[in-house]
């Protein structure tokens, strides 16, 4: 854990409240890309974010240490984001909003996905503009197990261990959740991508 977290985190428990201020400043862009990346719609990114950091404070006195304070706060944003796609996929009126990217987004910015080449020209620009798409698709698709391990390790680069704490599970349940996103995304962009497929490994 960053020494400075270590001592907002200890002013804390202190008493100081207002340090807790600096974990939010420090953490909120990130907390809130992944959350958006999970569940695909801001409005519920931006309230599963802030409870995570509301429920990071409620219990922030019974946090250790054992793990960085980041992967400890994304592990209860990943949890909320399960517990929020589980009440949405229990109200019909939204289920088939589950997977799509929020209107008037033509699907740009769903994921933190980058398939542009500053090099390229126009041609080639609209063709990485609709690999970008067809890979938010595509990961949309996933289930929220494999979603969640293939936005933590190949989108947002963290290690297997890591991706495996923030996911409460083994790093080989990781690697396994890993392996068939990465099959179903081979499969899906096979077409655009051709005989070489893609770089990815599981």
């Amino acid at each position: 854990m960053a020494d400075s977290d270590t001592d907002a985190i200890r002013a804390v428990r202190r008493g100081d409240t207002d340090r807790y201020a600096e974990l939010v400043d420090r953490y909120q862009g990130p907390a809130l890309r992944l959350a958006f990346g999970l569940l695909g719609n801001y409005e519920d990114a931006r309230d599963v974010s802030q409870e995570a950091f509301v429920s990071a404070y409620q219990s922030l006195g019974r946090f250790r240490g054992a793990a960085k304070f980041s992967t400890w706060l994304y592990r209860i944003i990943v949890n909320k984001c399960h517990d929020a796609l589980r009440v949405r996929l229990r109200q019909p009126s939204v289920a088939a909003g589950v997977g799509e990217p929020d209107p008037g987004t033509n699907g740009h910015g769903w994921f933190v996905v980058d398939a542009e080449d500053p090099a390229a020209g126009p041609r080639d620009g609209l063709a990485n503009r609709e690999l970008a798409d067809a890979l938010q698709q595509a990961i949309g698709e996933l289930s929220m197990n494999q979603r969640t391990a293939f936005m933590l390790h190949h989108l947002q680069g963290y290690a297997l261990a890591e991706a495996a704490e923030m996911m409460g599970c083994r790093t080989g349940t990781v690697k396994s959740h890993l392996f068939r996103a990465v099959e179903h995304l081979r499969h899906r962009l096979a077409p655009r991508m051709g005989t070489g497929g893609t770089s990815w490994t599981s």
